[in-house]
């Protein structure tokens, strides 16, 4: 499979690549690993629910998503 890029590079991503994707929370200037490979991550109005290919599940209490950037594999929770 290949993409384009917005920079017009082409990127071809590797049958056997996964897709998890770290999380972190933002609090005030400090940013905190939650889960290094999320493979699902969803929302509710007042927590958000971190899944782990494994199985392990954390849930994050007044999180909510800030900003997914999927070409990073990164996720940025804030809390209240």
């Amino acid at each position: 499979m290949c993409c384009r890029l917005s920079t017009g590079e082409i990127w071809r991503k590797r049958a056997d690549t996964m897709c998890e994707s770290s999380v972190y929370i933002l609090k005030g200037a400090d940013k905190k690993l939650v889960m290094p490979e999320a493979a699902r991550v969803m929302s509710s109005s007042d927590s958000v629910i971190c899944i782990a290919l494994s199985g392990e599940r954390k849930t994050l209490a007044g999180a909510w998503i800030a900003e997914a950037d999927l070409m990073k594999h990164e996720i940025i929770l804030k809390s209240k």
